[in-house]
């Protein structure tokens, strides 16, 4: 975290003076990279700056463990993974033992939302107050399980003390699927740092030509194919597509570079723990997913003051005026809209400079972190003047 965003932390750890004779802080996150990890890192920093002890059960992969350690958390492990899985059953146990010995829980991803209100339903009146973020809610992967995830959901939703969805659309999305239970859920949007997302620093290498890239993990969700497809029916012959990210689909992905004839015109570079400099030297900044909460790297382009297309998903409406929106599952309409911008410097010149203007001015990471601590505040209040 910089020490911008670790400032915001220490900020607003005031409004959070809570209850000392149990001050632990359990945060459970099936994600160990992108936009959710820095979700966690910043509500992990938000913890430890109000003097509370934090431990933070996650899985072993991705460096989310490895950060939370260094930065004075305690790190429980907890293998899960996106899919159900036999493991799910021992990740409830070991959630429910540390569930037990904490004043306040947070679940972060559809996954670890699922494990852990089990977990916390098992404890009955003895369980701590919780917070719930899903981040994109699971149904919404689509398939058979999908109804599966939906019946879940409507079971689990009042186990936590609060639910918190992090765009206005998440929560109607909610609210369709769920019925009455779901008028429960508020509204938080994620927050970005502002100051390192900036459109200042360091800007990554580029041939000549056109560079539009997208930054997010190689999985149905993130739409790679979609931006690879658009590549192959834009107009503007000399651009290329650089995807920043590594996921399930990368081989999938590769094949289908190699099919479309584009190998000469797309760089899969794998993940970076910094893509501020790839959004900076983006002519265009593509986010093509297929579906979301508020996905951080549109938030992180806005910041960078790029020029931004998205397809029109949950959170995406942050953009507002400042960016161009696209249906979701259409190349060509993408590949339209990205033609345009890169024709036309000083739009894209306009556009950028509003969407860092929105960034700043309505999703910076501290007001983020100060809405969602005097969330802790009031679940905390309302569970321990109930006891």
């Amino acid at each position: 975290m910089s020490s911008q965003a670790l400032h915001s932390a220490r900020s607003i750890s005031g409004l959070w003076p809570g209850h000392r004779q149990r001050s632990n802080v359990l945060i459970v996150s099936q994600p160990t990279t992108e936009g959710v990890a820095v979700c966690v890192r910043d509500q992990v920093d938000a913890a430890l700056a109000s003097g509370r002890h934090v431990t933070l059960a996650c899985p072993r992969g991705g460096g989310l463990a490895a950060w939370a350690t260094e930065h004075g958390a305690k790190w429980a492990r907890v293998e899960m993974r996106r899919s159900p899985h036999r493991s799910d059953f021992h990740a409830v146990i070991r959630v429910r033992r540390l569930a037990q010995s904490h004043a306040l829980v947070l679940l972060h991803s559809s996954k670890a939302g699922a494990v852990g209100r089990v977990a916390l339903a098992s404890l009955g009146r003895r369980r701590p107050p919780s917070v719930f973020t899903p981040h994109g809610w699971s149904w919404l992967v689509g398939g058979w399980l999908s109804p599966l995830y939906r019946l879940t959901e409507r079971i689990l939703l009042p186990v936590t003390t609060a639910v918190v969805a992090v765009s206005e659309e998440e929560r109607s999305a909610g609210r369709a699927a769920l019925g009455d239970r779901a008028s429960r859920i508020r509204v938080i949007p994620n927050g970005v740092d502002v100051a390192r997302y900036s459109p200042d620093g360091p800007i990554g290498t580029r041939a000549a030509g056109p560079l539009v890239v997208s930054v997010g993990r190689l999985s149905h969700q993130r739409g790679p194919d979609v931006a690879v497809a658009a590549l192959g029916l834009m107009r503007t012959p000399a651009a290329r597509l650089r995807l920043v990210g590594d996921g399930p689909d990368r081989a999938r992905i590769e094949h289908q570079v190699t099919a479309l004839g584009l190998a000469h015109r797309v760089e899969i570079v794998g993940f970076r723990t910094d893509p501020t400099p790839d959004l900076r030297a983006a002519d265009v900044v593509i986010v093509p997913s297929r579906y979301d909460g508020m996905a951080m790297v549109l938030l992180e382009a806005m910041a960078c003051g790029a020029a931004i297309v998205a397809t029109r998903v949950a959170g995406t409406s942050a953009l507002d005026d400042a960016g161009i929106l696209v249906p979701i599952e259409e190349p060509s309409r993408l590949a339209t809209a990205v033609d345009s911008l890169l024709a036309n410097e000083a739009r894209r010149r306009r556009l950028g400079q509003a969407a860092r203007q929105r960034a700043v001015d309505h999703y910076s990471v501290q007001r983020a972190l100060t809405d969602i601590v005097e969330v802790w505040q009031e679940v905390s209040d309302q569970v321990n003047g109930d006891k």
